[in-house]
């Protein structure tokens, strides 16, 4: 491959002559920035006033459900719950013997007495934080399940409502639009008798005997004479005929 002088005119001057060609590329067709991207709407960004009035509403219902279902109906509960009330008593029991007993009673029952205290006290602690507790969540999960179903079955009996009324609505509107076709239909056929009334009553003209044509005028213009015109022509004719009548007698 040949290559150019450095030294040629147009590479030393400083008025450079002509131009160079464009690459293919410019002739391509530029799209818009960002043309092929597919903006997709997000959530609405809520605000904290938003945030905290929901999460206070959640906290609501939480604790309105927690103080309805409290207290399971299960007998295991109920046992539990006497239980620690037993130890309970036991504890307070103890607690004051070993408090007013300290005149009378020796050194170590006193402080065994103590230990006591603290024993019944702590079972009693255990049993609130654990198996209660326990018997107390699975109860509150099952009646959240119920509520869950009476408000599916709520829910699916409004939508069926709904749809029965819906229906309703449709058949009414086209027991409507039936007896107006009807109507139509009827007022249609109503039309047709008629129309063939009609045709009957121009058939029945037209098979009986054609009307006589009317009389022309003397002179067969077309038009007729007047009433002096006639009164005139019937004296004459009269004249007439007595005038044959004496002819007939004389002869």
């Amino acid at each position: 491959m040949s290559q150019r002088n450095p030294m040629n005119e147009r590479y030393t001057s400083e008025d450079r002559r002509g131009t160079t060609r464009k690459s293919a590329a410019s002739a391509k067709p530029k799209s818009k920035a960002a043309s092929s991207v597919t903006v997709v709407p997000g959530k609405k960004v809520k605000t904290k006033q938003e945030i905290k009035a929901e999460q206070r509403e959640e906290e609501r219902k939480r604790r309105e459900f927690n103080n309805r279902y409290y207290k399971p109906d299960t007998l295991r509960y109920k046992r539990l719950r006497i239980v620690w009330w037993v130890l309970l008593v036991l504890a307070i029991g103890c607690c004051a013997l070993a408090f007013v007993g300290q005149d009378f009673l020796p050194g170590q029952v006193g402080v065994a007495v103590l230990v006591l205290t603290y024993v019944f006290l702590i079972a009693a602690f255990v049993i609130d934080l654990w198996p209660v507790r326990k018997e107390r969540n699975a109860y509150q999960a099952r009646m959240r399940e119920v509520e869950a179903k009476r408000e599916k079955a709520e829910r699916a009996a409004r939508q069926a409502e709904q749809a029965k009324k819906s229906q309703a609505a449709k058949k009414k509107g086209s027991g409507k639009n039936q007896n107006r076709h009807a109507a139509q239909k009827q007022g249609g056929g109503s039309a047709e008798g008629d129309a063939a009334e009609v045709d009957g009553a121009d058939g029945a003209a037209s098979d009986e005997a054609p009307a006589k044509p009317a009389r022309r005028g003397l002179f067969g213009s077309g038009f007729r004479l007047s009433n002096r015109e006639k009164m005139q022509a019937e004296k004459k004719a009269a004249k007439e005929a007595k005038a044959a009548e004496k002819a007939e007698e004389a002869e």
